[in-house]
């Protein structure tokens, strides 16, 4: 850092106007700063602080500092987020801001933790004191608990727009799928036929669900990927050397994840509309990440449209490699992923 940068930081700021609004969402204390323009960029500047994400982040500190060692964490407990420090970030959701009588779309979005060190920080804040901002409610609050949040608005701004003194502070928030843990056992049979639906639970609220299994297959992934590098389309798209560089890229990278001769077992199956299931075998769940700095997903679509139930017919995919030949697949229904919305929040 030097006195330049310091200067350079103070001068991106054109203006800002102190809006000051608190509320709780969902357990998470979130305040909206207020309005900073950049030249013709418009920003909403706001601050999030957790409270779990505090205590965690404390106790992972104290056990630092007694020098404590960390034991291994597994497949599961990484998916599960038991050692996990990230914060639960409202603003991510936020889908529209009114303030006053105006009303804003969300270009993108910033979040990051405060740091004293990163001086755009403490700069920006005390140009917000300087007109008279009220952190309410988070005066006393330790910075490296706080979350420092940046809307980008829509629009090209000469001057800060005229929302009045006072305005009320309107959030609306899009719509999104929350994984929820479930972690039932089960047993798969490739091939076979499954009647019945089987019942599961939200380990988070106890909610009761079904699915109804309509088919477990073996998919020869490395069939999949030619199928799709001889697509037409894609010789539109790019010259044969250009095709093959890139196919070979993907089989060098999918050779790590998946080796030839090796296949993803898929699970086709029919639930509630808005429900989605993921899959995992107990075997990976229990073991420990494997380092592969590959990182590769699949999207299986099924062949029909709809299931022996008349519903939508879906798909998931176990991505662990198998040998072609296996039929029985111990595997647990990990987790489902419901929808959420936020109520409209009014500060």
């Amino acid at each position: 850092m030097n006195i330049g940068y310091l200067q350079e930081t103070l001068s991106s700021i054109t203006e800002v106007k102190p809006l000051g609004k608190t509320a709780e969402v969902n357990g998470v204390l979130c305040h909206i700063i207020g309005l900073v323009r950049y030249g013709d960029i418009l920003r909403l500047a706001a601050l999030q602080y957790d409270d779990e994400f505090a205590e965690r982040a404390e106790a992972a500190e104290i056990a630092e500092l007694n020098g404590l060692p960390e034991k291994p964490e597994t497949n599961r407990e990484r998916l599960r987020g038991d050692r996990s420090l990230d914060m639960t970030n409202i603003f991510h959701a936020v889908q529209t801001i009114r303030i006053g009588e105006k009303q804003f779309e969300i270009n993108e979005m910033e979040t990051s933790r405060c740091d004293w060190q990163n001086w755009q920080i403490p700069v920006l804040l005390t140009e917000f004191l300087k007109q008279g901002w009220h952190p309410a409610g988070l005066e006393y609050q330790s910075m490296e608990n706080l979350f420092l949040t940046f809307m980008r608005l829509s629009g090209d701004y000469d001057c800060l727009p005229d929302v009045g003194e006072n305005p009320a502070v309107q959030l609306t928030f899009r719509r999104e799928h929350i994984p929820h843990p479930v972690e039932q056992p089960l047993t798969l049979s490739v091939g076979a036929d499954y009647p019945d639906r089987l019942y599961f639970q939200d380990k988070n609220t106890g909610e009761k669900h079904w699915v109804q299994i309509n088919r477990v297959y073996l998919a020869d992934m490395w069939a999949e990927m030619r199928q799709t590098f001889n697509d037409p389309r894609l010789t539109e798209q790019f010259s044969a050397a250009e095709l093959a560089e890139h196919q070979g890229e993907f089989e060098r990278r999918f050779a790590t994840i998946c080796p030839p001769g090796m296949c993803f077992p898929v699970i086709e199956y029919e639930c509630e509309e808005d429900l989605y299931l993921q899959f995992y075998s107990q075997e990976w769940l229990d073991n420990l990440p494997q380092s592969n700095s590959s990182c590769i997903g699949f999207i299986m679509k099924p062949d029909k449209k709809a299931g022996i139930s008349g519903l939508p017919l879906k798909a998931a995919v176990i991505e662990e490699p198998m040998p072609a030949d296996r039929r029985i697949i111990d595997t647990e229904l990990f987790s489902c992923s419901l929808p959420r919305q936020y109520d409209d929040v009014i500060l």
